[in-house]
């Protein structure tokens, strides 16, 4: 297994996993459309950092992310992770957290963020990989009319 950089030449091969992953492992009603413009936004984004996990020459998995300037510190902010159903449960997800820390901090940044669904899947993921509930921010949100 590798890592990658993402480029916009990949935009469609994510965009398949995506919409697949999403729509047969967490209730997702995605089209091809739609994946295909949210991952264009993420890897067009100024300062996106985006990596493809692949097996034998097939994208497995991927992050999407960029980073993020603050007044003391560089961040990165992970947008999305995604392992391909038939490939979780055996270290993938946690190869590329571990891989994405090392990247990101020889950039400099020395934080990533992220935002999680609020289950119990996602987040013993997310803690065994070290990351914590932050106490200073909260989500928020508002659908409009």
């Amino acid at each position: 297994m590798n890592l990658k950089r993402l480029s916009k030449k990949d935009i469609n091969e994510i965009s398949r996993l995506f919409a697949d992953y999403y729509n047969n492992f967490e209730d997702g009603n995605w089209t091809l459309e739609k994946a295909t413009k949210r991952i264009s936004q993420y890897i067009t984004i100024n300062e996106s950092m985006c990596l493809g996990l692949y097996e034998n020459q097939k994208l497995i998995g991927f992050v999407l992310g960029y980073y993020k300037t603050f007044d003391d510190i560089l961040g990165y902010y992970l947008e999305e992770i995604v392992i391909d159903g038939q490939y979780q449960n055996k270290g993938y997800g946690s190869f590329v957290i571990k891989e994405l820390e090392k990247i990101v901090s020889s950039d400099g940044a020395s934080i990533i963020e992220l935002s999680s669904v609020n289950s119990e899947k996602h987040m013993h993921f997310y803690k065994k990989s070290g990351f914590y509930i932050s106490k200073n921010i909260i989500l928020m949100g508002k659908f409009l009319k």
